[in-house]
């Protein structure tokens, strides 16, 4: 495996425009390695998806090649890199991990979300069984929180649908009425659910009232191309800009903290990043796509 580690600094934030408070606020990520490969040296190829777990966990989603790679990051050095394939998943473009370390993969050619164990043992998919009219469901993204609650984004029905951590239907949460593309939702620590308008590059934020409210004021200036995905970390919300290959750091009230890294193939730079995660350890971990690797930078203060 194909690891680089302890690479410069990325680009510093950029602060214009930003009132003093904000400003001090503001992250940097720092590169520290880069991985290209699985533990049998077959590269990664065009990686969507990225997990992070207890212990160093990092699961990959190699959609490429339809199949997920489980990795260690401890002491600024990746390890593992064994393969989970299995024939129920074709092409992994998105992850999370529950809070036993159960694997749920948004599998994007078959429409659905499908539920491993954490030794990648398939056990079935989630059923929409009792969700309200339309009866298709088109799953494009979705999010899980401290209490292994799933929250999917229906892009057929345009609502979040909730299931319990059993899979059982809860509820059904329309989207905002003045939303123009939702493109991808995240759950803070706060159980807050967050929306990521990408055509009004706009957030929306519902508590436990499940009503959507604007979260700051839009984010044009921050966000010149349209956002790709959305993640919640470490009390901050990041947002990955796929064609401009940036991260952008917003605070909680929805406030632009930072935008990060810029478009190439150099170490520390990105080429239409897809997902990223961020662990305990104020490590993160993005999925690189046109690059086909994963980068791992330590987020700092």
């Amino acid at each position: 495996m194909r690891i680089l580690s302890l690479a410069a600094l990325a680009a510093a934030a950029l602060a214009v425009g930003l009132p003093r408070p904000a400003i001090a606020q503001a992250t940097r990520l720092r590169h520290l390695a880069s991985v290209y490969a699985d533990a049998k040296g077959v590269g990664l190829k065009r990686p969507e998806g990225v997990a992070c777990g207890a212990g160093g966990l990092v699961l990959v989603g190699d959609t490429g090649n339809g199949r997920l790679l489980r990795f260690t990051f401890r002491d600024r050095t990746v390890s593992g890199g064994d393969e989970i394939r299995i024939p129920e998943l074709s092409a992994p473009s998105r992850l999370q991990l529950g809070s036993a370390g159960q694997i749920y993969v948004l599998d994007h050619p078959r429409r659905r979300i499908v539920r491993l164990g954490p030794d990648g043992t398939f056990n079935g998919a989630l059923s929409f069984d009792g969700a309200p009219p339309p009866e298709t469901v088109v799953p494009k993204s979705f999010a899980i929180d401290a209490a292994d609650r799933v929250y999917v984004l229906d892009a057929f029905g345009g609502r979040v649908l909730v299931l319990d951590a059993q899979g059982r239907f809860e509820r059904a949460l329309p989207l905002p009425a003045d939303a123009r593309f939702i493109a991808d939702l995240a759950v803070d620590a706060g159980r807050r659910l967050i929306l990521l308008d990408a055509i009004q590059r706009q957030l929306y934020a519902a508590g436990d009232d499940g009503a959507f409210a604007p979260l700051g004021r839009d984010l044009k200036e921050a966000l010149p191309t349209p956002p790709a995905s959305l993640t919640t970390g470490r009390g901050l919300l990041f947002i990955l800009e796929g064609r401009g290959s940036r991260i952008v750091t917003v605070g909680p009230d929805g406030s632009f903290l930072s935008s990060q890294l810029a478009r190439g193939w150099n170490e520390g730079m990105l080429n239409y990043p897809s997902q990223m995660c961020v662990n305990d350890r104020d490590e993160v971990f993005v999925a690189d796509r046109d690059n086909s690797r994963i980068q791992v930078f330590a987020l700092t203060r």
